[in-house]
């Protein structure tokens, strides 16, 4: 897995963290994808450049019910 500098200065960062610390880092963290992810309009997987697909239409020939004619 390649990792950019800046997320390698992150790690590196995080590393030297004493325990305290990197519990209270990670509660927040928590906190904040919590908050994230009680907004309705993102989808967790949506990632910024990537579009929407439309909703699959309906149609009724796909519908598993008998087809009667006379």
């Amino acid at each position: 897995m390649e990792l950019t500098p800046e997320e390698q200065c992150l790690i590196a960062e995080f590393r030297k963290l004493s325990p305290a610390g990197r519990d209270e880092l990670l509660a927040c963290a928590v906190s904040l994808l919590r908050r994230a992810g009680s907004e309705p309009d993102m989808e967790p997987d949506a990632a910024p450049n990537q579009c929407r697909l439309k909703d699959v239409e309906q149609r009724p020939e796909r519908e598993k019910t008998p087809f009667f004619t006379e």
